[in-house]
């Protein structure tokens, strides 16, 4: 190692003319001494550190209390370094996509000397599996729609299987992941509004698939409802009655609906729309 015995200086900028003599002095200084150290080695796929190298991943130096210091990427030949490392003890450690996270190793720098230090990655079959993710919003507000059910299904054929499921969270984020390759259908559930589905999603190779969508209100589409018993003078419940649903608008009664009691003596209308009403009820009997 060729290192500076004398640290470089400069002189001040001078003018040289008509046969002039310059007397430049300078005075070398000692170098700094480098108390910090350093540390390399090479990213392997196994962990018998042989055979292929990993470019691309992130080598990262921690403090001893876990803290990040440091970090870089190795190089096409799956090399690295790391310098101006203070001397004290580290772990050191190396992650890329489709892989674990290394084992920490310890590293201890005590001196200016290059400490090597060789790391394993351990492929992640998880990892390339597929993924669903997005941001559920109510389609008029915009605003994040908390607790959603959301639902996938396998699809094969025509037959549909529930693989798995998961809630939005406070911002309307969802998540679901380790998901093999295949065909699937998204259901979105949430009381109030209307279910919406994502059909004919296609996933293979890791893909991670967007599938943020809104859902619809289902208020003020859900109108008013009139239920009631029918019951003789004497409390006796009246089964098969007639039940006529009469609208009231500027004094004129008009029959919008009609139902008949069941087995029970009860009846009921749904979506009734605001406004005034009045039920009429009889029992006929059939010639």
């Amino acid at each position: 190692m060729n290192n500076d015995i004398l640290k470089l200086n400069v002189s001040q900028i001078f003018t040289l003319a008509n046969n002039n003599e310059a007397d430049i002095n300078l005075n070398l200084s000692l170098p700094p001494i480098d108390t910090n150290g350093s540390v390399r080695g090479t990213i392997y796929d196994t962990t018998l550190l042989t055979g292929s190298v990993v470019a691309g991943a992130t080598v990262k130096v921690f403090l001893a209390d876990g803290t990040p210091y440091a970090h870089t990427v190795s190089s096409t030949d799956g090399t690295y370094a790391i310098s101006d490392l203070p001397m004290g003890i580290y772990t050191i450690a190396a992650v890329k996509d489709g892989n674990y996270l290394s084992a920490s190793v310890p590293l201890t720098i005590s001196s200016p000397t290059s400490v090597e230090i060789n790391l394993a990655l351990i492929n992640n079959e998880v990892a390339k599996q597929n993924i669903i993710y997005g941001i559920l919003t109510d389609s008029v507000t915009n605003l994040p729609l908390n607790d959603v059910k959301v639902s996938l299904y396998s699809v094969v054929g025509d037959i549909k299987t529930l693989v798995s499921s998961t809630v939005s969270i406070a911002d309307g984020e969802y998540i679901l992941d380790k998901i093999i390759d295949g065909n699937y259908e998204l259901i979105f559930e949430k009381t109030g509004y209307q279910t919406s589905e994502i059909n004919n999603v296609a996933l293979t190779g890791g893909t991670m698939f967007n599938a943020t969508t809104t859902l619809t209100s289902t208020t003020g589409d859900i109108n008013n409802t009139v239920s009631g018993i029918i019951k003789t003078d004497l409390g006796v419940i009246v089964p098969n009655a007639f039940v006529g649903l009469y609208q009231i608008l500027n004094g004129v009664e008009t029959l919008v609906s009609t139902t008949y009691t069941n087995a029970e003596g009860k009846y009921m209308f749904g979506n009734v729309l605001d406004g005034e009403y009045l039920v009429k009820a009889k029992l006929s009997n059939t010639l």
